[in-house]
């Protein structure tokens, strides 16, 4: 495996040399796997759940564990759910250099897929045909099938598993609870980044999926861990980061992890040391590279939802929107308007309750916005 020219990856997961910590997290993970219980990690976007989940993988599979990975975001059907999987568990057993063997050529047939040559690249091409909802359970059963067939122990990954949540198929947490309990010996982990949705699913008695995994909050990285983990990579590169400069990225960024990545990946790939003119400029940077897609954003509120954003941005967090200081302050007028433009912003998760106050989810769109 190619080693990385910069340490701080920003997608993907090469090896536990350029993952940082998480090891009690880790642990949690191998202990509900080992004792065969599914599991759940939720966390806001941006905190590293994904990689995580990757990282765990990792550990299964040195110990012949076979694990299949299935992102969920951006589905919004039932039929597009079960094509991911589908898709993701083909792609993983599919030995397509050797030749297809008998049970994969009749689990392709029972999905309703269909497997053809790219013209450009000669590469083979899963595709599906439109489902009915009856086929997607026959699909997901032959998946099944076909997974507990296999020698080895099988755990299956959904990130973005709340988006199930959100399918026009009222019945759909139930077909994928009913899928999880017809085959026992298959392990579940499922992931979101809603973090009130995921545990809604998971705790409500009324839900398909209550009291059926065990859950587990990812919180930010330990700061002193975090520091030792950058300053690692810049001293074998014969660089330096000062201690004031890494408080410096670790609040600026509010310890959401893909952001200090970002930034220490720039930085790393300056030829000289950490100064603060040169942090300056890197924040500058990436604030001016998001700003196409940022100022796009407006079109998505109204006026006021847009002020009400502004003046969240400015004060960072805010535990009381509807207070007279505040309100004032902002001139946002009758406190009923703050209500209902913060009860749509909550709802489209730009804004996120969290530890008794509010705060813009992304801290870049909150930086951006403190500018403009």
């Amino acid at each position: 495996m190619r080693t990385p020219n910069n340490p701080f990856l920003l997608s993907g997961y090469h090896s536990p040399a350029y993952f940082c910590d998480r090891e009690k997290e880790l642990e949690w993970l191998l202990d509900q796997f080992r004792n065969e219980r599914n599991a759940v990690v939720y966390a806001y976007r941006r905190i590293g759940k994904t990689a995580l989940i990757k990282h765990f993988f990792y550990h299964l599979e040195k110990k012949k564990t076979r694990t299949v990975f299935v992102d969920l975001l951006g589905t919004a059907s039932l039929e597009e759910a079960n094509k991911k999987i589908a898709s993701a568990v083909i792609g993983k057993f599919g030995n397509f250099k050797e030749g297809i063997g008998k049970k994969m050529l009749a689990l392709i047939g029972s999905v309703g897929a269909k497997i053809s040559v790219d013209p450009t690249t000669g590469s083979p091409e899963v595709s599906f045909g439109l489902m009915k909802e009856l086929d997607i359970n026959k699909s997901m059963e032959a998946l099944g099938n076909f997974l507990k067939t296999l020698k080895r122990p099988v755990i299956i990954g959904i990130d973005e598993f709340q988006q199930i949540a959100n399918y026009s198929n009222q019945n759909s947490e139930a077909i994928f609870r009913s899928w999880t309990q017809e085959f026992p010996m298959i392990r579940f982990v499922f992931s979101g980044s809603h973090r009130h949705l995921m545990q809604a699913m998971f705790t409500d008695q009324k839900r398909p999926f209550y009291s059926s995994a065990q859950l587990l909050s990812l919180e930010p990285l330990d700061p002193e861990i975090y520091s030792n983990f950058i300053r690692s990579f810049f001293k074998k590169a014969g660089k330096d980061v000062s201690g004031d400069s890494l408080y410096d990225i670790f609040s600026w960024c509010r310890m959401q992890t893909y952001y200090i990545q970002l930034l220490c990946n720039k930085l790393y790939g300056n030829q000289n040391d950490v100064t603060d003119q040169s942090l300056i400029a890197i924040k500058k940077d990436i604030i001016q590279q998001e700003t196409p897609v940022f100022s796009t954003y407006q079109q998505l509120f109204t006026a006021f939802q847009w002020k009400l954003l502004k003046a969240i941005a400015s004060e960072e967090e805010i535990q009381s929107p509807n207070a007279q200081e505040f309100v004032t302050k902002y001139q946002l007028g009758a406190t009923s308007s703050v209500s209902t433009a913060l009860k749509t912003l909550v709802n489209k998760e730009f804004i996120i309750f969290e530890k008794d106050h509010y705060r813009i989810h992304d801290t870049l769109f909150m930086r951006w916005l403190q500018q403009v």
